[in-house]
């Protein structure tokens, strides 16, 4: 008895570990959960951030450099202008060696009419100035961007760089009411052709409201855009010369300031955009709303967490304990731990109402254990019937001694497979197509064991073929058919077997009925076994009364039968059809 005792210990240890608790898994998948989708939030913050800035940066810098381009082109342009008529135009250089004051001005009116076509030609350039007579005089061609006070002071601006200037080429760079001009001059003799562009021009189309766009050149920077929160700031306060002096092609973060800068190739010169440090350099709306969002979600997952653990899981822990005592045989529970979980609730009320019912439970349940082995008892009688068993081993004792051998072969098999099918373990029940075919094999074995005429014809659905019914329940009646019957009759017995699914708006059925054309039943267990609760008497119908408590146990109510004398004995079974549950 120790022994026994210690190995089913065991078996429950082993049983227990592949347990698990579910207020742990409740609390860890809360937890799991939390941290999962904290860290894609995250994840997918810290990608948008990313793509957002890579994206900003790649835009900034092809601006800059669609910026210089521009700026190349319109310098290009203004150099060859410029530097065709120095070099190749007759009117310029005999504006130095006019020989009278009309031929003089032949050449000026001439050479005006070339500006005023370059300058309309070429929209790059915004001006051209010829200075002749020592550089006192001057004639121009601008277009409409240039007003009337940047005009003068273009002109004013290019004489005294003309006069203080021992070079050939002069360049400079001229601020003006908020527009800045690059200026190039090419002086022969007291004569010199020139012209300027904007630097302005080249700007991107959408402009950043808190950036300042420029050109670097000598050290300085001449602002060319500023956004309405930049416009205060003064030159110095943009960029001092020792930030200048450090910036490097592309993206620099100096002094508080993100600067993108891209030098130009033909000038000493560089176009640059200036941002101030600001978190919205890195993050737009969409991000800071996302970062709100986790937050929210963090604190948020805090109070799930905490209302889990204090709302289901103490909860669970305190209904464990109660379970626990129950299992040790304590069936006064308290449930110690606060709740306002209805559904908990409701629990802990079934868990003490079926508390309070168990007893009477227990009584219903003994009394249908005895049921059940009462029912089993006359089953496992039926199974050992001792005279069709007797009368099968004297029929193969005499089919032997008659040297019949392949009778007896096909008889002794018939038997292995009647015995085989009736002592299977558990089989309570069997497929329709199964209980068939032990009939027909019982009927065979009958045939060979007695010379009289059997037959037995068997009508059944496809679809109910592969429905499971209780073990002999067709056996039942034919057994009774062949004993009570054919003992009757002294023609051919005749037994119909069908077998019909019927399906219906509450359930599916089979519909079994088993006839023959023997004497039928008597009266009296007519009167017996059409009862919705028969009793067994002594001697009457002892195998279709058992047969009618296995079906009430196992279907209840739901079953249904009926028997009748219609030329013989027909009975009928009306069976719901059975599902996994």
């Amino acid at each position: 008895m120790k022994h026994t005792s210690d190995t089913g210990h065991g078996k429950r240890v082993l049983a227990k570990r592949g347990m698990f608790s579910l207020k742990r898994q409740i609390v860890g998948a809360v937890w799991f959960f939390i941290v999962v989708v904290a860290l894609l939030l995250i994840t997918l913050l810290a990608s948008m951030i990313n793509s957002y800035q890579k994206k900003a940066d790649e835009k900034r810098t092809k601006e800059m450099i669609a910026y210089a381009e521009t700026l190349e082109l319109n310098l290009a342009e203004l150099r060859n202008v410029t530097g065709e008529i120095y070099s190749q135009n007759s009117d310029f250089d005999g504006i130095n060696i006019y020989s009278s004051q009309a031929e003089k001005w032949d050449h000026v009116y001439d050479l005006l009419n070339v500006l005023n076509i370059q300058v309309k030609s070429n929209k790059g350039i915004a001006g051209l100035f010829l200075y002749y007579d020592a550089f006192d005089m001057v004639q121009y061609a601008v277009n409409d961007s240039v007003g009337f006070t940047a005009r003068e002071e273009l002109k004013e601006a290019g004489q005294i760089a003309l006069k203080n200037s021992d070079k050939v080429y002069t360049s400079f760079i001229k601020e003006i009411e908020n527009e800045v001009w690059y200026n190039i001059y090419m002086k022969k003799a007291f004569a010199a052709i020139g012209g300027c562009i904007q630097l302005s021009q080249g700007l991107p189309d959408e402009k950043e409201n808190d950036a300042v766009y420029g050109i670097i050149s000598g050290g300085s920077l001449y602002k060319t855009w500023s956004g309405d929160s930049t416009n205060h700031m003064a030159e110095d306060e943009m960029l001092s010369s020792d930030v200048i002096s450090a910036l490097q092609p592309g993206e620099n973060h100096i002094d508080s300031k993100a600067i993108y800068l891209h030098e130009l190739n033909s000038e000493d010169m560089a176009v640059v955009e200036i941002l101030p440090e600001s978190i919205w350099l890195y993050v737009n709306k969409i991000h800071v709303i996302l970062m709100i969002l986790i937050v929210l979600y963090i604190i948020a997952a805090f109070r799930i967490q905490k209302f889990v653990y204090a709302e289901l899981s103490r909860p669970l822990e305190d209904m464990t304990k109660a379970l626990s005592n129950i299992r040790e045989g304590v069936w006064e529970v308290q449930f110690l731990a606060p709740n306002r979980i209805s559904e908990i609730e409701d629990v802990r009320s079934s868990v003490k109402t079926l508390l309070a019912e168990i007893e009477q439970y227990k009584i219903r349940f003994y009394e249908e254990e005895l049921e059940k082995a009462k029912i089993h008892r006359q089953y496992l009688q039926l199974q050992l019937a001792p005279h069709f068993y007797t009368n099968c081993l004297k029929n193969a004792y005499y089919m032997l001694a008659l040297k019949e051998y392949d009778n007896a072969e096909i008889f002794l098999q018939r038997l292995s497979s009647h015995l085989r099918y009736l002592l299977q373990k558990d089989a309570a029940f069997v497929k329709t197509e199964q209980e068939l075919e032990f009939v027909r094999n019982y009927v065979d074995l009958q045939k060979l064991m007695t010379n009289k005429p059997l037959s037995c014809k068997i009508t059944a659905d496809d679809e109910a073929m592969e429905k499971e019914i209780p073990i002999l329940s067709l056996q039942t009646f034919v057994e009774n058919s062949v004993k009570y019957g054919r003992s009757a009759r002294e023609g051919l017995l005749l037994i119909e077997i069908s077998i019909k699914f019927r399906k219906t708006e509450e359930a599916n059925y089979l519909d079994i009925t088993v006839k023959d054309n023997g004497p039928g039943y008597t009266q009296e267990l007519l009167d017996v076994i059409n009862d919705p609760h028969p009793a067994e008497k002594e001697g009457l119908g002892v195998g279709i009364i058992n047969l009618q408590s296995r079906i009430r146990l196992f279907y209840g109510d739901r079953a249904s039968w009926y028997f009748e004398n219609q030329n013989g004995a027909v009975s009928e079974l009306l069976l719901p059809e059975r599902t996994e549950e």
